[in-house]
């Protein structure tokens, strides 16, 4: 069952029925506190209705259970930035780096702060 509300709460995201994914994903979490796909639904859930101190707090305890997840820490690294915790957000942003940013969603992020600082020389390392 537990594979299954967390796909039925995936689901009810492309529905945006925000509601729903996260009854959804928190019976996933009741099943097993180390599914770590429903914590980040529900950090994305809340994300979506952008309550960013909730979607932290669930991306943290998805990256906790999967931390060599680069897309965790991207996860992360945009809750910080909405957050206005740039230097955060930074830290976040180079660990997703460093654990292969497959998407690259990281590494843009970081090279648009490296350039917002002024610091040219590391924003064109990222590209």
């Amino acid at each position: 069952y537990l594979s299954a509300w967390t796909l039925l709460g995936h689901e009810y995201i492309e529905m945006k029925n925000t509601a729903a994914a996260i009854e959804a994903y928190r019976r996933a979490v009741d099943i097993s506190d180390r599914e770590y796909r429903a914590w980040y639904g529900l950090g994305q859930t809340y994300e979506i209705m952008n309550m960013l101190l909730h979607a932290l707090f669930y991306f943290r305890k998805a990256a906790a259970l999967h931390p060599h997840d680069a897309r965790m820490w991207c996860a992360i690294g945009g809750c910080l930035l909405g957050l206005d915790r740039r230097s955060d957000a930074e830290k976040s942003y180079e660990r997703a780096v460093s654990l292969g940013d497959g998407e690259g969603i990281a590494t843009r992020k970081l090279a648009e702060l490296y350039r917002e600082d002024g610091d040219e020389e590391k924003a064109a390392k990222c590209y």
